[in-house]
């Protein structure tokens, strides 16, 4: 498997990349993720497997085949993703800082996109972490399909 990456190296002083949209932040638990950060998963060149494209006239990150595997690094102690998520979403694994993976369904039975904030992690320490994300293979069986549009990563300002 051919591992391709986004890596954004994120300080304080990097907010000049942050989405500012305030209607997002309802999507958001706003006791673990306060004054969210939103960063759009727009890299500098392209990821095999993933391309952006536009959902409902925003800029997303899609992914369509399952294996390849993005990075996002950030620093806090929260983390989590939108997703426009549809009836052809599919399921995501995600490990942060090299630890055991985890499933994530995005799927949804609706044909119309919707955005949907998922909190991957609550209780990371105080430091930089490398969260990375794949498509699997497999799809839930009321998904037509294993796409994942990726909106945002969002973390916790310190």
């Amino acid at each position: 498997m051919r591992i391709a990456g986004i890596f954004l190296m994120l300080t304080m002083c990097l907010t000049t990349l942050a989405q500012t949209d305030q209607n997002v932040t309802t999507l958001v638990d706003g006791k673990d993720f306060p004054n969210p950060v939103f960063i759009s998963p727009d890299p500098p060149k392209p990821i095999k497997g993933w391309e952006m494209t536009s959902v409902l006239e925003e800029k997303v990150l899609q992914g369509k085949f399952p294996g390849e595997i993005i990075k996002f690094r950030f620093k806090g102690t929260a983390i989590g993703i939108l997703v426009y998520s549809d009836n052809t979403s599919g399921i995501i694994e995600y490990s942060l800082d090299g630890q055991p993976w985890f499933e994530l369904d995005a799927s949804s039975k609706n044909a119309e996109a919707t955005l949907k904030g998922f909190t991957l992690d609550k209780e990371l320490k105080s430091r930089k972490h490398t969260l990375q994300i794949r498509i699997v293979e497999r799809n839930n069986s009321e998904s037509l399909g294993t796409k994942i549009a990726l909106r945002s990563f969002y973390f916790n300002k310190e």
